[in-house]
């Protein structure tokens, strides 16, 4: 019975997607756009500031492959130690501004914001020598070497293009 209703599905199914295009031109020549995965992908630091036992890192994302893909939602971070152990993860997301849908072309940048609450002053937290960064829609890590205190309130905004980033900084 299971194999009928199977085959059943399967016949149905050029006719469903012939029906329906998804997105480009009509359905002539259309490419599916996949989430980037973490080998197209070259993290850097953009910017990084100190003020009142707050660290804010801006932490870009570039396209090194050679093909577009997509990206929409929080990148998963993660500080870590000299052997790779999670030492602290960031659990906490900025709303705003809001994640996007958008296409990260070769060569392209996108970028996203890390913040660290690293004390009242009376506490000093060790550093931690790697932050560990799954894209959305990513499998695996990309390593940045950076020292950075492993305090318990990290912070993380969504990945946007990175014009969009340079464009707030201006206001």
């Amino acid at each position: 019975m299971r194999t009928l209703a199977f085959l059943a599905a399967w016949a149905l199914l050029p006719a469903a997607a012939a029906a329906q295009p998804i997105g480009g031109n009509g359905g002539t020549g259309m490419a599916v756009l996949r989430a980037c995965a973490t080998a197209q992908l070259r993290a850097s630091v953009l910017s990084d500031t100190s003020a009142m036992m707050h660290r804010e890192l801006r932490i870009g994302l570039a396209n090194v492959s050679e093909r577009a893909c997509a990206i929409d939602g929080y990148p998963a971070v993660r500080i870590v130690d000299e052997r790779g152990n999670v030492q602290i993860a960031a659990e906490s997301f900025v709303t705003a501004p809001a994640p996007r849908l958008f296409t990260l072309a070769p060569g392209e940048s996108a970028a996203f914001v890390l913040r660290i609450a690293h004390g009242d002053g009376a506490i000093e937290y060790r550093t931690a020598p790697k932050l560990a960064i799954v894209p959305p829609g990513g499998l695996s890590a990309l390593m940045l070497a950076l020292d950075v205190p492993a305090a318990p309130s990290v912070e993380v905004t969504a990945v946007l293009p990175a014009a969009t980033w340079t464009a707030r900084r201006a206001l």
